[in-house]
C-alpha cells in the first residue's frame, strides 16, 4: 500500500503517517469524485502489475464510462453529445387512462379505461430518474392540452441544457395508427417527429416511446424442436431536418395488439425498463431496445383460445448512437426510490391476490366467476379495449 501511494498516488498521501490504504481512499471519497477515485485506483494497481487486484474493479470502471466512448473502433463523432449539465434530459410520460362518452352511442372505435397504466407511468419515471432526467408527467390529456403542451415546449429555453428528449405515450390505438386522447381525438403516430420538433433540440436525439395496439390481429407464436448442436474561413450552414435525429419505438408492430396486465403493466414497459436499468449506463439505446426486443419476444402468453406473443417495432432517423449516462446521486437514489415502491407495491398486489383466491373454494361458483372475471379483463386489456 505505501509502495502504491508514494509511486503512483501521490496526489492521496496523507500527512498523517501510517494510514493504511483504506481509510486515504475514504478520507478522500465522496459522491461527486467515487468514479474518479476508481479509475485513479485501478489505474494504479495496473501501473503496479497487480493484475489480481485491478481486475477486481474492472467492472466499476466500466460501468463510469460507456464502451463506445472507450474503445478506439467508436469515436466521439458518431455519438450524440453527452450531457454537460443537470439535469441530463427532459422526459415526458403522457398517460391516457380514461377516455369521455363516445357522443354517438353507434360508433365503432370503443375505448375504455386502461387499468394498469399507472404502473407503467411508475416505472418509467424510476428508470429514467436513475439517469439524470427530469419528468414531466401529463395524464388524460386532450387534444388541446397536447398542442399546449409541444408548444410551450418549442418555446422553452431549458431545452438548450438537457441532451436528449424521451416522450413516453400510453394510450389506444387502432390499425390505421392513430393514438387516441382523452377527447377521443386523435394523433397519428407518424405525426410525433414533427410535433415534437423544436430549434433547440436541432442535433439531439428524440426518443419516443409507444405503448399502444396497432390492430386487433393474433400474433401467434410458432412452436419449433431444435436438435442440440453447437469550408475555410466561410460561414458553417448546416441543413437540418425536423424528421431526423429520432427513434419511435413501438410496443407492437402494424396490426396487432399490445398485451396489458391489469396488476403488473404492460409487457413492453416492463422490459424496456428493465433492459435500460441493466445495461443503459454502459450500452447504446439500439443494443438496449434490441435487448428489450428479445426478452419481449419470449413472452407467451394465452389469449382466449389462442397463444400470442409480441414483438415490438422501431422506425429510426438516429444520425448517431445514443448513450444514456448514470444521473447524479440525486436523480439516481430518485429513481432507486421509486423502483423499490413499484416492487413492493407489486408484491402486495400478488399476496393479497393469493391470499383472496387461498379463501375460496377453487370448485365454487364464486372462485369460477372470479377467475373467469380475472380472463376476461386481462383479454380486454391485451386487444386494447
Amino acid at each position: 500500500a505505501d509502495h502504491l501511494l508514494n509511486n503512483y498516488l501521490s496526489e492521496w498521501l496523507c500527512p498523517e503517517a501510517g494510514r493504511p490504504l483504506e481509510e486515504t481512499f475514504c478520507r478522500n471519497l465522496n459522491p461527486g469524485n467515487y468514479s474518479e477515485l476508481i479509475v485513479d485506483l485501478h489505474r494504479a494497481l495496473s501501473g503496479a502489475l497487480q493484475q489480481q487486484f485491478a481486475s477486481l474493479l474492472e467492472p466499476y470502471v466500466r460501468d463510469s464510462l460507456p464502451r463506445q466512448l472507450t474503445e478506439a473502433a467508436s469515436p466521439r463523432d458518431l455519438v450524440y453529445d453527452l450531457p454537460t449539465s443537470h439535469p441530463y434530459g427532459l422526459c415526458v410520460i403522457i398517460n391516457v387512462n380514461s377516455f369521455i362518452e363516445a357522443a354517438d352511442p353507434n360508433e365503432e372505435v370503443t375505448l375504455p379505461s386502461r387499468r394498469g397504466s399507472d404502473i407503467d407511468t411508475m416505472r418509467l419515471e424510476g428508470t429514467f430518474r436513475l439517469f439524470g432526467f427530469e419528468i414531466l408527467h401529463l395524464r388524460d390529456p386532450d387534444s388541446v392540452k397536447i398542442n399546449t403542451l409541444f408548444d410551450n415546449l418549442k418555446r422553452d429555453g431549458r431545452l438548450g441544457c438537457i441532451a436528449c428528449l424521451v416522450v413516453c405515450i400510453m394510450t389506444h390505438g387502432d390499425d390505421d395508427d392513430r393514438l387516441f386522447l382523452h377527447d377521443r381525438k386523435s394523433i397519428a403516430l407518424s405525426d410525433l417527429r414533427s410535433l415534437c420538433f423544436a430549434p433547440l433540440l436541432i442535433n439531439k436525439p428524440r426518443l419516443f416511446f409507444v405503448q399502444a395496439c396497432r390492430g386487433r390481429q393474433v400474433l401467434p407464436p410458432i412452436f419449433v424442436q431444435h436438435d442440440l448442436m453447437v469550408g475555410p474561413g466561410g460561414v458553417v450552414t448546416q441543413a437540418v431536418s425536423r424528421e431526423s435525429d429520432c427513434l419511435v419505438c413501438s410496443a407492437t408492430v402494424k396490426g396487432y395488439p399490445a398485451m396489458r396486465s391489469q396488476s403488473a403493466g404492460s409487457w413492453f414497459i416492463t422490459d424496456l425498463c428493465e433492459a435500460l436499468q441493466e445495461i443503459g449506463h454502459v450500452s447504446p439505446m439500439r443494443s438496449v431496445l434490441q435487448l428489450a426486443r428479445r426478452s419481449l419476444n419470449n413472452r407467451v402468453d394465452k389469449l382466449g383460445n389462442h397463444y400470442v406473443m409480441q414483438t415490438s417495432e422501431d422506425i429510426t432517423t438516429l444520425l448517431k448512437e445514443v448513450q444514456l449516462l448514470r444521473g447524479t446521486p440525486t436523480h439516481f437514489s430518485q429513481g432507486v426510490v421509486l423502483l423499490m415502491l413499484l416492487e413492493l407495491l407489486e408484491t402486495l398486489i400478488d399476496e393479497a391476490v393469493e391470499q383472496y383466491c387461498g379463501t375460496l373454494n377453487y370448485d365454487s361458483v364464486i372462485m369460477r366467476r372470479f377467475m373467469m372475471q380475472l380472463d376476461q379483463e386481462q383479454e380486454y386489456a391485451a386487444m386494447g379495449y
